[in-house]
Formats: structure tokens, sequence, C-alpha cells
């Protein structure tokens, strides 16, 4: 796995914040070998929550073809384009 870019967090609302902070805690739990147990003690996130997270972090931008990593926990963001 690369190096995921930080993502600035002042552009966020508090309520952005928060739920991008508990996202990523989740994402970074997960990484580390938690079980689920412990994740959603910490985080108050199920398994399948934290699996779909992770599956959005790790899909590609389709503009640049870079992993999303971090930017992808952001609420309501966007990860592709659409297409009809």
């Amino acid at each position: 796995m690369e190096q995921w870019e930080e993502v600035d967090q002042t552009g966020l609302t508090i309520a952005e914040r928060c739920v991008y902070r508990t996202r990523r805690r989740a994402v970074e739990l997960y990484m580390k070998g938690g079980t689920g147990a412990e994740i959603l003690c910490a985080t108050g996130l199920s398994r399948t929550a934290v699996m779909k997270l992770w599956n959005r972090c790790c899909a590609k931008d389709p503009d640049t073809g870079k992993c999303c990593g971090f930017w992808a926990l952001i609420p309501k963001s966007k990860m592709k384009n659409f297409i009809r």
C-alpha cells in the first residue's frame, strides 16, 4: 500500500470533520489488524461499514489512476463522475 495523502480538514464543517475523523480512525484500526469488536467499540462502525470504507479508499481515482486514500472518507465526496 502506498502512502496516502493527508486531507486538509480546514474546509470541512464541524460535523463533516467529526464523521471524517471517525471513519479514518476505523480504517486505521482495520489496517493495524483490529478486530470487528474493537473497531465497533472505538468508532461505532460495524465491520461491514469499515469494509465499504476500505474499498472506497483503495478505489482508483478515474482522473489520476491513484488510490483515493483518505479523501474517500470525506462525507458526500464523489469518487467518480456520473456517466450516462
